[in-house]
């Protein structure tokens, strides 16, 4: 397989860094497209002024470290946005070995799928309806999405939730970050809290349809008065997956450094994954799932291996009790194959992928007064390599992506007594140029994101806020080749339009005793969306297309109430309304026996857009009878929606509902060494068999002999596994 040369830092950011590096830190060691699957108050991040306790042994920093590797990217508790932050501990009461979608999906407006029916292999997430190619992921500010594609494949890095401190999920256009441009939502993963001490910890993992999972990490610790910590863990796991040929297995190293004094605080992080699977990203049709809900149609030759490796280094210079300056570096890479079989040829063909992605970002964190100003400048440059071979017959094609982007924001925040005001601006530029047999002219764009909103206290216990924001956002290479892996014919470029929106948010936030709530509403105005069709390329990649107007309106809300210290109760749900104001759908066209005749379309107002159900719905209880046990209980509720965007009453998923249960039983009155607890799960506890969250059609047209043409079309869906069990023992030195 070709590999991508990787991309050297330009000089400026290399120069910059170097410098930065230099004023009082180590320095940090140089370092496929494939089928897609169809909220607490911030501290401040002044640093300490100094002592003479500081000076003999620098105090530990755990909130402060995590906020400043995200500074950036980043809402406090009084920036005027829709938010939810998620700790850790809540991170690792869900955390089974699940992909990152399955443990999000509680949140208030968002679903999701998985091609195994259990939560990892390739699992797609959901944010108001929208899909993940415009939701933007961040680890520690810096971008994990592909650029060319906006793709991000959790598979390849199982097991992230491990090595993660926190997660914060912005809904809306929120701030600016680095990387694709928020659309619908940005996802901020902050890795692991270096610990003080040495710490060991292990993970067992058993269950249902033969999963395996094994994880264990060693925190370093401080190393004496040096300011030094380190952290290392590996992960492997398995599954025979749910789903017939969907078995996978998992490999991942996740480590860290860093480096703290009263100077500044240096950040190294990252990881290395890899994953084999058989493939399940083909959806079954209705009749078929009623017979056998395990079905797949793709064979056990039909499989992939990809890898993944990415590291981070950030470097954080407190220059005043009120400024910091930071540099970081980034690489992330990947590669690998998937084999498909032609439907008309029957060969067996191998897809392969390799692509770098290497940026720099600077961000200036100060105050000037009253105001609160953070700045940042990324750039990035990416290059990819696609290849398809007949397997023991030789490559058929070669082609390379390449893709640069630029942007630059500034942030202005201010405290006015009761009143957070806040104002966000973001300029950023993109270019791709496609090479292969077929020459395209190249094609750049050039987008000014601004962002206003203001938040104000109404008591200690109650806060409203608003909030109005644009974003545009470029095509990705699906979009402007046509789903074509490789081109047959030359595309213009410029003809899929780049899509906008403009979305107001008016919310409130309410802590009174044991209640908590936050509730907002939301106007998301789209121009030019590009919308899924519902239809899939020969790979399985979702189509999609220009839809002149749509919009996306409804309700979220977060409740939380413990009446008591042991009992805890939580709400989550959203009610939307969402509409594509005029769609032309595009049929082939075929006559009574079966040839095709060719094709015709037809327009449809005010339809709902693909798998936008208008409401989802989420309750937990959870609560410890006695001290060595908790009990928990988690309902979800998820509305119908539609496979495409001619809204077929035949051509929807089933509303369903699930209901999940646990038990978590602290060992460590049996067993006085290793930190004991066991954790039982079981997952669709009513064994439901008609959970099928997502999918596509196939639509067309029948053409009798008077020339009279129907619209009709096949349902596919993806299902859910059946009840499931899983054992998790962790364990801590």
């Amino acid at each position: 397989m070709t590999r991508v040369p990787k991309t050297k830092p330009r000089p400026f950011a290399a120069a910059l860094l170097a410098t930065l590096f230099a004023a009082g830190a180590p320095a940090p060691a140089e370092t496929p497209q494939r089928p897609v699957v169809p909220g607490a108050a911030a501290e401040s991040l002044v640093p300490p002024g100094p002592s003479a306790a500081a000076e003999e042994a620098p105090p530990p920093l755990p909130r402060r470290v995590e906020e400043i590797v995200v500074q950036a990217v980043r809402a406090d508790a009084d920036t005027p946005i829709t938010k939810t932050d998620v700790p850790r501990e809540e991170i690792a009461k869900k955390n089974a070995g699940q992909e990152m979608p399955a443990l999000l999906a509680e949140l208030p407006a968002m679903t999701y799928t998985s091609d195994t029916g259990l939560g990892n292999g390739y699992s797609g997430i959901s944010m108001r309806g929208i899909g993940p190619t415009r939701i933007n992921f961040t680890l520690d500010g810096a971008p994990l999405n592909e650029p060319e594609d906006s793709t991000l494949y959790f598979v390849d890095f199982a097991d992230l939730a491990t090595s993660v401190e926190s997660i914060q999920v912005q809904r809306g256009v929120g701030t600016s970050a680095a990387g694709v441009a928020s659309f619908v939502g940005s996802v901020n993963f902050a890795s692991l809290d270096l610990a003080e001490k040495p710490e060991l910890t292990a993970r067992l993992v058993l269950g249902s349809f033969g999963a395996q999972r094994v994880t264990a990490g060693y925190q370093l610790g401080r190393l004496g008065d040096s300011g030094v910590k380190a952290y290392v863990r590996a992960s492997w796991q398995e599954t025979d997956g749910f789903r017939d040929n969907s078995a996978l297995e998992q490999r991942s190293v996740y480590a860290g450094l860093s480096h703290e004094n009263e100077k500044g605080y240096f950040k190294l992080f990252g990881f290395l994954g890899r994953e084999q699977s058989q493939s399940a990203y083909y959806a079954v049709e209705p009749r078929v799932l009623e017979e056998d809900l395990a079905f797949n149609p793709l064979g056990p030759d039909e499989r992939d291996a990809f890898g993944q490796q990415f590291v981070q280094a950030q470097y954080t210079r407190f220059l005043s009790e009120t400024t910091s300056l930071a540099g970081q570096l980034y690489v992330n890479d990947a590669g690998g194959w998937y084999r498909l079989r032609s439907s008309s040829t029957g060969e067996l063909r191998e897809y392969g992928l390799d692509w770098t992605n290497l940026g720099a970002a600077l961000t200036l964190k100060t105050t000037l007064g009253p105001v609160g100003l953070t700045w940042g400048v990324h750039g990035s440059d990416f290059g990819s390599t696609r290849t398809r071979d007949v397997v023991d017959a030789g490559r058929d094609w070669l082609n390379h992506g390449a893709k640069s982007e630029a942007s630059t924001f500034v942030k202005l925040a201010r405290d006015a007594g009761p009143w957070h005001l806040y104002g966000d601006l973001q300029l950023r530029w993109a270019r791709f140029r496609y090479e292969g047999d077929v020459a395209v002219d190249p094609v750049s764009w050039t987008f000014l994101n601004p962002k206003l909103g203001a938040r104000r206290d109404l008591g200690r216990d109650l806060s409203v806020y608003a909030s109005v924001g644009m974003t545009s956002r470029e095509p990705g290479r699906g979009d402007l080749l046509y789903g074509e892996e490789n081109i047959s014919v030359p595309h213009d470029l410029d003809e899929v339009r780049p899509e906008r929106v403009v979305a107001v948010e008016l919310g409130a936030a309410i802590r009174r005793g044991p209640v908590t709530a936050q509730l907002n509403l939301y106007d998301m105005e789209f121009e030019d969306e590009i919308a899924l069709t519902g239809e899939q390329s020969e790979v399985g990649l979702s189509i999609r297309r220009n839809a002149d107007r749509s919009f996306r309106r409804g309700l979220e809300w977060d409740l939380g109430w413990r009446p008591r210290p042991e009992v805890a109760v939580r709400l989550t749900g959203n009610w939307s309304w969402n509409r594509i104001r005029s769609w032309t759908q595009f049929y082939d066209v075929f006559d009574e026996a079966g040839a095709w005749v060719g094709a015709t379309s037809r327009t449809y107002a005010d339809v709902e857009p693909v798998l936008s159900p208008p409401f989802v719905g989420n309750l937990s209880v959870e609560g410890s009878p006695l001290r060595w046990l908790t009990l928990g209980a988690a309902a979800r509720y998820v509305a119908r929606s539609f496979l495409d965007n001619t809204n077929g009453e035949s051509l929807a998923t089933p509303d369903w509902w699930k209901l999940d249960v646990s038990a978590t039983l602290d060992l460590s009155p049996l067993l006085k060494t290793g930190k004991p607890r066991l954790r039982l799960s079981v997952d669709n506890l009513l064994d439901d068999r008609r959970i099928w969250p997502g999918g596509y059609s196939w639509l067309y047209a029948t053409r009798n002999a008077a020339g009279a043409e129907t619209v009709g079309g096949i349902p596919y869906y993806f299902p859910m596994a059946t009840r499931n069990v899983t054992a998790v023992l962790d364990l801590g030195f």
